[in-house]
């Protein structure tokens, strides 16, 4: 089976693995990748996670900047019997869709029909799912949308950020692709219609997504961010202090506590003497671990110190 892979983000790393691991059914003839970008202070020149083992693995490595005519036809010279497409970071049209005589599948991080789109792993963190998991899908022209060859359920932990997540479900896509493989090449995997009356979407996350506004702020959702949004863009909350200075800060690590009776954006100081902030519902945000802008991280007990709030309770 000669295949093309498209894939960009560390999700999609495994499953290249797995199927270089077995050169004698998987023939990866060509890897399509987002293409080098500079990164940085100093700018410098950073690849995709794929390309990486594209260019260790010595592939023939294409990292288009758009998908043009002069791509199609280097697309179209390969004769691929499959494109295999993770967390490539672009929408494919039907010209490349359709190019394959096998066509061209996704494995999406999520238990299609829900959560469609750019974030569902995020999201199934940031909604408080127990259960996530990857879907194999035949691909047509919309976004998640074609039928459904292949499913693997993955528990999501009280403590699972996007990191550990996103690292479970990789390696499970990675188990589902190379299993539903010579069926799909057999014509044994029988497509399923999702059912598209349940569809959610997920949306691109931006830095803004993860700045927390305490009077209007829940804790869990807070708690959940925290993990949702670990490394990038990482939770943060502007504070004040004494003398009226602004300090941008990323929460690293809370803990949800009650405080009766005060009011949203509060600081309290907790009997282990670390600070918290008062939200909603009688709850407030033990602050843990953070780093304000510029700055090393350090527990809430320095920081209390180092940045006193105008008023403390």
């Amino acid at each position: 089976m000669h295949i093309v892979y498209f894939g960009t983000a560390d999700f999609a790393v495994p499953s290249l693995q797995s199927l270089l691991t077995h050169p004698e059914v998987f023939d990866v003839i060509a890897v399509v990748s987002q293409p080098d970008r500079l990164v940085g202070r100093h700018q410098e020149n950073q690849s995709s996670p794929v390309s990486i083992v594209a260019r260790q693995s010595n592939l023939l490595l294409l990292q288009p900047e758009n998908i043009d005519s002069s791509f199609l036809k280097t697309l179209h010279k390969l004769q691929a019997d499959l494109f295999i497409v993770a967390a490539y970071g672009r929408i494919l049209p039907r010209q490349v869709i359709e190019m394959p005589k096998l066509g061209s599948i996704n494995l999406h991080g999520s238990l299609l029909p829900k959560y469609r789109g750019a974030s569902p792993i995020q999201t199934a963190i940031l909604e408080g799912e127990t259960e996530t998991g990857v879907t194999l899908i035949l691909m047509d022209e919309k976004m998640d949308h074609g039928p459904i060859l292949a499913t693997t359920i993955e528990n999501i932990k009280e403590d699972d950020d996007y990191l550990s997540l996103t690292g479970r479900l990789s390696e499970a896509a990675a188990g589902l692709l190379v299993e539903s493989l010579p069926m799909l090449a057999d014509r044994t995997l029988l497509p399923q219609e999702q059912n598209h009356e349940l569809a959610t979407f997920t949306k691109m996350i931006r830095k803004e997504d993860a700045l927390i506004n305490w009077t209007t702020a829940n804790a869990w959702r807070i708690e959940r961010q925290i993990r949702a949004y670990r490394p990038w863009p990482g939770v943060r909350f502007d504070w004040i202090t004494r003398n009226n200075k602004k300090v941008r800060t990323a929460l690293l690590r809370a803990e949800i506590i009650h405080a009766n009776g005060q009011t949203p954006g509060t600081v309290i100081e907790t009997k282990d003497g670390l600070p918290a902030v008062v939200v909603m519902n009688d709850e407030a945000v033990q602050l843990i671990a953070v780093q304000p802008e510029g700055r090393r991280a350090m527990s809430g007990t320095d920081f209390l110190h180092g940045y006193p709030p105008p008023k403390l309770i």
